[in-house]
């Protein structure tokens, strides 16, 4: 298909890419959208996810930008604000050591499904809102195997995921060390997202 490397661009595949993986892991995805044109979207879930597949939707979002576009955007991201540490954050809170491998394995799904994830882009290029059957049709597919113990109670609500997400899972407070390496690393955020993950 081909897309572009623009703001614009970027925004439609990193919200397909946290629907995909969304989906891939058995949620229901309400809508996704684009707000504007400076790059700023989201998407919403039609109930709170256990906090496994939290991790797996947030990384969901930056990877879908590594595997189409073959690199992280360059810009700069609040550590507050960038998925790829709230992920990291949200995994240590809940005991999970081995987020690499869940980066992995992310990647390797949307790459698997590349054509699926640029088709969700396009039609939110198109549209700016998907949501409905159109999005069901677009998202249609078999979901992956989980590969970790979901034994989390999911109530009825709204999520949404956006590139500034906030919720209550927000990363906690980090060591003046964490910080050093992340600042030491930011060229490259998924080059420092592993190498915290290795350190810890």
């Amino acid at each position: 298909m081909g897309l572009g490397d623009t703001e614009r661009n970027r925004a439609a595949v990193h919200e397909a890419g946290h629907a995909v993986i969304a989906a891939a892991r058995g949620l229901r995805v309400a809508a996704i959208e684009l707000h504007s044109l400076d790059g700023e979207g989201g998407t919403r879930l039609c109930e709170k996810p256990s906090a496994p597949d939290r991790v797996w939707v947030l990384y969901g979002g930056p990877l879908a930008e590594k595997v189409v576009f073959e690199r992280l955007a360059a810009a700069a991201v609040p550590p507050e604000s960038d998925e790829l540490l709230l992920a990291y954050s949200l995994c240590r809170q809940i005991g999970i050591h081995d987020t690499i491998s869940i980066m992995d394995q992310v990647e390797a799904y949307l790459q698997e499904h590349r054509e699926r994830l640029e088709c969700v882009a396009a039609r939110l290029l198109e549209t700016n809102s998907v949501q409905g059957a159109d999005l069901d049709q677009l998202l249609g597919g078999h979901p992956i195997e989980q590969h970790m113990v979901d034994d989390y109670v999911r109530s009825r609500v709204m999520t949404t995921f956006t590139s500034s997400d906030r919720g209550s899972n927000a990363s906690p407070a980090r060591s003046s060390g964490t910080r050093r390496l992340i600042r030491r690393l930011s060229q490259s955020r998924l080059a420092w997202a592993k190498a915290v993950a290795a350190r810890s």
